[in-house]
């Protein structure tokens, strides 16, 4: 008999090369008008919120800088033409906040937002006096599976958010001979007490990939 090879999931919305693909969330736009000229910056926390402020503005929100909350999101920004003027030192919303109201004294900050957040940006810049105007601008939900289309046993599974985690455990529940790997705190917060997930070195999907393959060669 040959070695088995372990099956490694991503359960974030875009694939990647070398890892099975099983998205648990969706976004949905959600239309508005919004006035750029009355703000200093953008705060922007995920690659979606980029694309969600890109179809509801028309690329209009390139006229203002943008605070990232971590590299990925940086690239994602320029990717999209825009210019970054602060990347988080860590990749945690309670972080960029923090460092916002530390070198942004003055900025009236934009935080085009999902309409669930697990960090409270806004709410410490506010307390630190930087003035904050947050719009929702998309809505996350989850993908829906039958029970045959689970991860295979014995698979590791890469969760990047704590709305992956749910929806996850809302579609399959949890079998024992799943190992989870879970990018940053938060996410990790997110699991039942009797799901004990291992943290990525890295708030990065692509070295949270090289972790779980690691783990799978042992």
């Amino acid at each position: 008999m040959g070695i088995r090879t372990i099956p490694i999931y991503l359960l974030s919305p875009t694939p990647k090369m070398g890892v099975r693909h099983l998205p648990m969330i969706q976004f949905q736009t959600i239309p508005q008008s919004i006035h750029f000229e009355h703000f200093n910056g953008l705060i922007i926390t995920s690659k979606q919120g980029i694309i969600a402020l890109n179809e509801i503005s028309g690329g209009a929100w390139r006229q203002l800088p943008v605070a990232a909350i971590g590299k990925m999101t940086a690239n994602a920004v320029e990717e999209y033409g825009g210019k970054v003027i602060y990347t988080a030192s860590k990749a945690y919303g309670d972080i960029l906040a923090q460092e916002l109201a530390t070198h942004f004294v003055n900025y009236r900050w934009l935080y085009p937002r999902p309409k669930v957040v697990v960090s409270s940006i806004a709410a410490h810049l506010r307390s630190a006096g930087i003035e904050v105007v947050e719009k929702v601008i998309y809505e996350t939900t989850c993908v829906s599976y039958s029970e045959k289309e689970e991860p295979l046993e014995g698979a590791i599974l890469i969760f990047s958010s704590p709305s992956i985690v749910h929806c996850f455990l809302k579609n399959f529940g949890w079998d024992s001979t799943w190992c989870a790997v879970a990018i940053g705190q938060k996410t990790a917060a997110a699991f039942p007490n009797h799901i004990i997930p291992k943290i990525s070195p890295s708030p990065s999907i692509d070295e949270a990939i090289e972790f779980a393959k690691n783990l799978a060669s042992y």
